[in-house]
C-alpha cells in the first residue's frame, strides 16, 4: 500500500505533473468517489467505495485500489485497503480520500450498529454457495451431483437446495451443535479432503455467513426474505487509459421492501475472455493489457453487466479517418476515437468492385464490368453498382441460400420435391424484397399443405414443440434458449417457464403425412411427400420439473398466457412482428453480420445481458434505420454497402491490427463453398453440373444440401443439420487444400476445351491479351509488371502453350487474392 501525499510544495508538484502526463494538458484531472455519501445499517454492514480520476479526453482511471482512506472517527466506521467501508459503531463521520492527484472527503451515516441481521438463507446463503461454485455445472450444479451431493444449477431452486444442505442423507452435512464441524464449512474450507479443492478459507466472510447461519438454525426465510427487484454495477461502462491494468467494481442490490444493499462480496462475476482477464472474488478486475472486455454479474436471479475498455497508450493520437457517409459510419467513428483506434484505408475501386459483388450476389465481377468500373470517374460510382447489383436476380438467389441455412431446407426433412419447393419461395420473397416482419409471420403461422403454402415447411423441420421453441427463438430473436429446456438459463434472464410457455405455442401444431411410399432410408423423419401441417388440440406444454400445464406466453413478454384459442401461431405471429423490438434487432444484426463478416452482436444467435453489443450505438441506428426502411431487405443491405465502413481496406494500420470488434478494417474471410465453385465456373467459363439439376443451375442456386459433391463439402457446406450461422465452416483445411491442387473439381474446369482459356486461344489473342483477360476474371485487376513477366515466361517455355495457359490460370484460382473476400 503506497503511502499519502501530503499537500506539501513537492505533493502540489506531483499533483501538476500527474495532470499533464494523465490529460495530455494543463487541465487537473477531476477526482471523484462513489459514492459520495454513504448510509449504512447493522452490525457489519459493508459499502463497496470506488474512488477515480476523470481524465482531460474523458476517459477514466480508477484509483481505488491505491487511494487511502482516513476515517476521522475510527469508532463509527473502518475502511479496509480496498475501499470497503464497514460499521463498526453508530454515528456520523467523514471520511477523507488521499490520492496522488488530491483529496476528496466521503461523509458517513452508520445507524443501528447494535443490530445484528440474522442470516438469511434466501439472500445470504444461497449467493454464498453460487460465488464459491459449489452449484455450478462442474461440481454438486452437474444434473447427477457430486459425492451424492446435488443442488440445483447456480441456485435456480433454492428451495430443492435447502432441502439437499439441510435434510438430506440423514442430515449429515450440517451439525447444529457443533456448526465448526458441519461438512458445508470442513470441505470448501480444505479441512477434509474434497474433490473440488479449497473454495474459501475459514474466516473468510463465506465461512462466516454459513457459520452463523447453521449456528442460527439453518431457517428458511422463503415467506419473510424480500425479492431482488434490481441488481446495478458500477461502472456499467468505462474507458480506462493507460498505463491502467484493473478497475474495481461495485454491486448494489434494491430489494422489494425498499432496501438496498451492497453485495459486492456475495455477487458472482464471469468475464466474456478469461485469457485478457480476470475478476477477483471482491469485484476487482484486472487485465494482461489493452482489451475491450465485458463482465457478467450475477446476485440471485439478477444479472448486470460492466463493459471495459483498457485502452492503448497512444498520448499523440489524432484521430485520421475518411468522411462519414451516412449514420453508421457516425457511430463506428465515434467509438473508434473512444479507443484510439484509427481506420484502414479506404480500399481501392478493384477491391470493392470485387467485394461487393461477392457480397451482393455471390459472383465475381466479368472483365467487362471491371474494365468498366476502374474507368469510370463518377465519384457516385460506388452507391449507384451497389444499387445495381441488389435489383440483379442473382441477389435473391444469393440470399436466399442464407435463408435456407438458417431455415435447414434439406432433403431428409423436407423431401425431394419440397426442397426446390421451399427454396424457390424463399427466393421469391427476397426477389420482390417482401418485408421481413411480413416473411415472418409467414413462417411462424403457417399451416396447411407444404407444397402448396411452402413457408409451412419449417413445421417439417421442426418436429416438436420444443425444437420449434429453440428455432423459433434462435432465427427471429437471436437467442439461444436451449439452456432452459432442463433449467433456467445460467447466463440469461430465461428461465424453465420461459421456455415452456413459449413451446406451448407449438404444442397443438400436427402432421399429416401424405406419402403412402414412405421410405426411411437415413432416420424416421424422412418423408419424400407431402404434410399437411394442422392443429390439433389445444396448444400447451407440461413444464417437467414442476410438473405444471404451461399455456401459451411468450418468453419475457408483456401479453398475458392464451387459454382458449386454438390457434395461438397468430398471437405468436404478432407479438414477434409487432410487439417485439428484439425481432428487428436481430434481423439487423445478422444483415450486418453478412456484409461486415462479424456482427455487432457476435455470435448473432447469442444475444443476452451478458453478451452485449460491441458497439451499442450502431445497433441501435441500424435496427432505426431498418425499421423506418419497411423491414425491407434490400434498403438496409443499400445502407450498410455505400457506408464508408464497408468501403474500408483490409490491409491493417498500427492501431488496428489487433481489433476485430469495432469494424476498423475490411474483413477478409474464405468464399464460402458454393460461392467459390460458382465463381470458378465463371471465372473459367465452364460451369460444373450439380447432380440431378439442370447444367444452367448454379452452386448457390441449388435447393438443399447436395453433400454428394465432394468440393462443397470440404469447403463447409453445412448439412443443416443445426438451426446456427456456425454450423457453416470457414475454416481452411489439408484437404481444401487438395481440392484446388488437383481436385477433380477444378481440374476438369480448367482442362475443358471449351472454357475460357480455349475461347481465347480460339480467337488467336496475343498472350498480353489473354493474360489480360484471366487476370480481370480471376483476380479483379489486371496483372502488374512483375507478374506479367513471369508469367508470359512460363507460357513461352511451355512446350503446348494451351498447357502453359492453363498453368497460369491454376496458379491464379489458387492465389489469396481468389480464394479470399478482402
Amino acid at each position: 500500500m503506497p503511502r499519502s501525499i501530503p499537500l506539501s510544495i513537492p505533493g502540489i508538484l506531483l499533483l501538476f505533473a500527474a495532470s499533464v502526463t494523465l490529460g495530455g494538458d494543463a487541465v487537473a484531472p477531476r477526482l471523484s468517489v462513489e459514492p459520495a455519501r454513504v448510509e449504512f445499517s447493522g452490525r457489519g454492514a459493508t459499502r463497496q467505495v470506488l474512488v477515480s480520476a476523470t481524465l482531460a479526453d474523458g476517459t477514466v482511471r480508477d484509483l481505488t485500489g491505491v487511494a487511502t482512506f482516513h476515517p476521522a472517527d475510527t469508532a463509527v466506521v473502518r475502511v479496509d485497503p480496498g475501499g470497503v467501508f464497514t460499521i463498526v459503531g453508530e454515528g456520523s463521520t467523514s471520511v477523507e480520500v488521499r490520492t496522488s492527484l488530491g483529496l476528496a472527503s466521503i461523509s458517513v451515516d452508520a445507524r443501528e450498529s447494535s443490530r445484528v441481521r440474522p442470516v438469511s438463507y434466501r439472500l445470504d446463503v444461497a449467493p454464498t454457495l453460487s460465488k464459491a461454485g459449489c452449484n455450478s455445472g462442474a461440481c454438486h450444479g452437474n444434473i447427477n451431483g457430486k459425492g451424492g451431493f446435488r443442488l440445483s444449477l447456480r441456485g435456480e431452486d433454492a428451495t430443492f437446495d435447502f432441502v439437499a444442505l439441510t435434510r438430506d442423507s440423514y442430515s449429515r452435512r450440517v451439525e447444529s451443535a457443533r456448526p465448526a464441524v458441519s461438512l458445508i464449512l470442513l470441505k470448501p474450507t480444505g479441512q477434509v479432503p474434497h474433490e473440488g479443492g479449497k473454495r474459501f478459507a475459514i474466516g473468510s466472510p463465506e465461512y462466516g455467513t454459513l457459520l452463523r447461519w447453521i449456528s442460527e438454525g439453518m431457517k428458511d426465510d422463503l415467506a419473510t426474505a424480500p425479492g431482488l427487484v434490481r441488481l446495478r454495477v458500477s461502472p456499467a461502462s468505462r474507458l480506462i487509459p493507460a498505463p491502467g491494468q484493473s478497475q474495481q467494481l461495485a454491486v448494489t442490490a434494491e430489494f422489494s421492501d425498499g432496501t438496498e444493499r451492497d453485495v459486492t462480496r456475495q455477487a458472482s462475476f464471469d468475464v466474456n475472455d478469461p485469457t485478457q482477464a480476470g475478476v477477483s472474488a471482491e469485484g476487482r478486475v484486472d487485465v494482461k493489457g489493452p482489451v475491450e472486455t465485458t463482465v457478467a454479474v450475477r446476485f440471485l436471479s439478477g444479472r448486470a453487466v460492466s463493459r471495459l475498455a483498457f485502452l492503448h497508450d497512444r498520448p499523440s493520437f489524432t484521430w485520421q479517418g475518411p468522411e462519414p457517409i451516412n449514420i453508421l459510419d457516425r457511430k463506428v467513428f465515434d467509438k473508434l476515437k473512444s479507443l484510439k483506434i484509427l481506420p484502414s484505408e479506404p480500399s481501392t475501386d478493384a477491391v470493392f468492385l470485387r467485394r461487393a459483388f461477392l457480397d451482393a450476389i455471390g459472383l465475381p465481377p466479368s472483365p467487362e464490368e471491371t474494365r468498366a468500373f476502374l474507368a469510370d470517374a463518377d465519384p457516385a460510382k460506388r452507391s449507384k453498382l451497389v444499387l445495381r447489383l441488389i435489383d440483379r436476380p442473382e441477389f435473391a438467389d444469393f440470399w436466399a441460400l442464407k435463408w435456407a441455412d438458417l431455415l435447414r431446407n434439406e432433403e431428409k426433412t423436407m423431401g425431394q420435391k419440397g426442397v426446390w419447393i421451399f427454396q424457390r419461395w424463399l427466393r421469391d420473397r427476397i426477389d420482390s424484397d417482401t418485408p421481413l416482419d411480413e416473411f415472418a409471420r409467414k413462417i411462424v403461422s403457417a399451416k396447411g399443405s407444404t407444397w402448396v403454402n411452402p413457408p409451412a415447411g419449417f413445421y417439417r423441420t421442426n418436429q416438436d414443440p420444443q425444437t420449434a421453441a429453440e428455432t423459433f427463438g434462435q432465427v427471429f430473436l437471436g437467442v439461444r434458449l436451449q439452456c432452459a429446456r432442463c433449467h433456467n438459463h445460467p447466463f440469461d434472464s430465461w428461465t424453465q417457464n420461459d421456455y415452456y410457455g413459449l413451446a406451448a405455442y407449438f404444442g397443438n401444431v400436427d402432421r399429416k403425412i401424405c406419402d403412402p411410399s414412405r421410405r426411411d432410408v437415413f432416420d424416421k423423419h424422412e418423408v419424400n411427400g407431402d404434410v399437411i401441417i394442422h392443429l390439433a388440440g389445444r396448444p400447451q406444454m407440461v413444464q417437467p420439473r414442476s410438473g405444471e400445464m404451461m399455456r401459451p406466453k411468450p418468453p419475457g413478454g408483456p401479453r398475458p398466457e392464451l387459454r382458449d384459442d386454438p390457434n395461438a401461431l397468430d398471437d405468436l405471429a404478432d407479438w414477434l412482428t409487432r410487439d417485439n423490438p428484439q425481432f428487428a434487432r436481430n434481423m439487423a444484426n445478422r444483415v450486418w453480420f453478412h456484409l461486415l463478416g462479424r456482427g455487432i452482436v457476435e455470435p448473432v444467435d447469442d444475444f443476452r445481458d451478458s453478451n452485449p453489443p460491441s458497439n451499442p450505438a450502431l445497433l441501435d441506428a441500424l435496427t432505426a434505420e431498418f425499421v423506418k426502411g419497411g423491414y425491407r431487405l434490400k434498403p438496409l443491405v443499400a445502407l450498410i454497402m455505400t457506408s464508408a465502413v464497408y468501403g474500408l481496406g483490409s490491409e491493417p494500420n498500427p492501431t488496428n491490427a489487433d481489433d476485430e470488434a469495432n469494424f476498423a478494417r475490411g474483413s477478409v474471410r474464405l468464399l464460402p463453398a458454393e460461392v467459390l465453385l460458382d465463381s470458378l465456373g465463371q471465372v473459367l467459363e465452364h460451369r460444373r453440373r450439380m447432380p440431378g439439376a439442370p447444367k444452367t443451375l448454379r452452386a448457390s442456386q441449388f435447393p438443399g444440401v447436395a453433400l454428394e459433391d465432394p468440393f462443397l463439402k470440404v469447403f463447409g457446406k453445412p448439412d443443416r443439420l443445426l438451426t446456427c450461422e456456425c454450423e457453416r465452416s470457414s475454416e481452411t483445411t489439408l484437404a481444401q487444400a487438395f481440392q484446388l491442387v488437383n481436385g477433380e473439381s477444378v481440374r476438369s474446369m480448367l482442362e475443358a476445351g471449351d472454357n475460357r482459356i480455349g475461347r481465347l486461344l480460339s480467337s488467336r489473342a496475343s498472350d498480353l491479351a489473354i493474360l489480360e483477360e484471366l487476370s480481370l476474371a480471376i483476380l479483379g485487376h489486371p496483372a502488374n509488371a512483375t507478374e506479367s513477366a513471369g508469367l508470359l515466361i512460363h507460357v513461352r517455355k511451355a512446350t503446348d502453350r494451351r498447357i502453359g495457359w492453363e498453368d497460369v490460370a491454376w496458379a491464379m484460382v489458387n492465389s489469396k487474392e481468389f480464394l479470399l473476400r478482402h
